[in-house]
């Protein structure tokens, strides 16, 4: 499996930070995770009832796959919404840009309408970032220069005080 990093701007994770907060605060989410198909989190939202982020990121992720192929098995080209209801809390995972998943951890007071609702409008607004990312050819931030060159001969020259050799020896 080929995986792409994602890079981003600083002003693109801001957005999806802002598009994360809003999601959790309108509907309450102890939780809202994005993470990319291998289980790791790109931004997170909410105080996630001291929740291990790795852990939840990993599993989500290997939900979403086991229900991909679940979909497979009966003739689903893809199931886009995992929805897990508890007692007190339910989780919903929702794909974003076929590349990502929302996770939401949220109460049993919160309607599923209302989360379904709030979920496809943030995931149409976070697959619009990410899709800018993707596009965007990779280029140096203004002020960041590329990493310097340095022939074998300058390497030796500027690291030769620091060589073991001249520590035991008390040579330069």
């Amino acid at each position: 499996m080929m995986l792409s990093a994602l890079l981003l701007r600083k002003s693109e994770y801001q957005q999806l930070q802002a598009i994360l907060a809003k999601t959790q605060k309108d509907l309450g989410a102890d939780l809202v995770i994005l993470i990319d198909r291998a289980g790791h989190e790109i931004a997170s939202e909410g105080q996630g009832l001291t929740l291990d982020h790795t852990a939840l990121a990993s599993l989500a992720a290997a939900n979403l796959a086991a229900t991909q192929e679940l979909a497979r098995l009966v003739g689903e080209t893809e199931f886009s919404i995992i929805y897990h209801q508890g007692r007190h809390r339910s989780i919903h995972i929702s794909d974003v840009a076929r590349k990502y998943s929302l996770v939401l951890i949220f109460e049993d007071s919160v309607s599923m309408g209302m989360v379904r609702w709030k979920v496809k409008r943030a995931a149409t607004l976070l697959e619009e970032i990410l899709q800018e990312s993707r596009e965007r050819k990779p280029t140096r931030e203004p002020g960041v220069s590329a990493a310097p060159s340095f022939t074998d001969a300058e390497i030796d020259r500027l690291m030769r005080h620091l060589s073991p050799i001249a520590d035991v020896e008390g040579k330069v």
